[in-house]
């Protein structure tokens, strides 16, 4: 029995040495170079075949499904009752948001993040403002990032688009410490991040519709979007939640949760 435990314990920690290696030494970044880094970003992709079919999978996805339910909700769901959805989504990622925000010793943003939490209880109850505190934004890829672990090869998740193998290792560190999976069950984290993807896709239907008429590489295009949106957020910069969205879950900073578009968001 003492044997069991002792190769159960051993084989963890073989396993979390191998992860660190990987993460640390799949692929650094030329820091100083930018035509190197530039050349490394384009090259960091050796996956290349297999992201560019479960990309085109995702974009049938989005075309049959995710694009239709976001022009609905944008056209003819009630203008009134967007502000109060959006803060709902938008708040329920702030638990998951304070962890993180916690383990990269950012005692400021966790601060921001409870008080958004919190604060915006009484407001969605009144049902049409949100909270003037700008959300916060962290998820496990962020963190991981901020440990000093590097990006390692891109990746494309068959539903939930963009990643990266940092990324993606969060993503399943965020679902099993996520306190609204947890306290209210996976039901409620999957339909908050649902919702987040039919919402953020309808602020972004003619963009994405203007990258795919435009970009000679759509593929590209998305690859790169991502790495400089997980830049900006992992910096601290204005950005949404990366949630599942086949093939672009990205929006331009004038599309994000700030104060001074939520006139627009409300309809006014």
């Amino acid at each position: 029995m003492l044997k069991t435990v002792t190769g159960l314990k051993s084989s963890r920690v073989f396993l979390a040495v191998v992860l660190a290696s990987i993460l640390t030494a799949c692929a650094t970044p030329p820091a100083d170079d930018p035509d190197a880094r530039a050349e490394y970003e384009a090259a960091n992709d050796p996956f290349e075949t297999a992201n560019r079919f479960v990309f085109s999978a995702n974009v049938m996805v989005d075309q049959l499904a995710l694009q239709p339910a976001a022009v609905t909700y944008r056209d003819l769901f009630p203008d009134a009752l967007k502000p109060p959805v959006q803060n709902l989504i938008t708040n329920l990622f702030q638990p998951i948001s304070f962890l993180n925000a916690l383990l990269q010793g950012d005692l400021e943003r966790a601060d921001k993040a409870a008080a958004r939490f919190f604060t915006a209880i009484p407001t969605l109850l009144l049902g049409d403002t949100m909270p003037d505190e700008d959300p916060v934004i962290e998820d496990a890829g962020q963190t991981l990032a901020v440990w000093g672990f590097s990006e390692g090869p891109y990746i494309m998740l068959p539903l939930l688009g963009p990643s990266s193998m940092r990324d993606t290792i969060g993503l399943v560190g965020d679902f099993f410490m996520d306190p609204v999976g947890l306290t209210m069950g996976s039901e409620a984290s999957i339909g908050r991040s649902a919702g987040n993807a039919v919402v953020i896709r309808s602020r972004n239907i003619e963009q994405v519709r203007e990258l795919q008429r435009t970009s000679l590489d759509y593929y590209s295009a998305v690859r790169s979007l991502y790495r400089q949106q997980r830049e900006a957020q992992i910096l601290n910069g204005e950005g949404q939640p990366t949630q599942p969205a086949p093939t672009i879950g990205l929006e331009s900073p004038g599309d994000a949760d700030t104060p001074e578009n939520r006139e627009t968001a409300s309809g006014n």
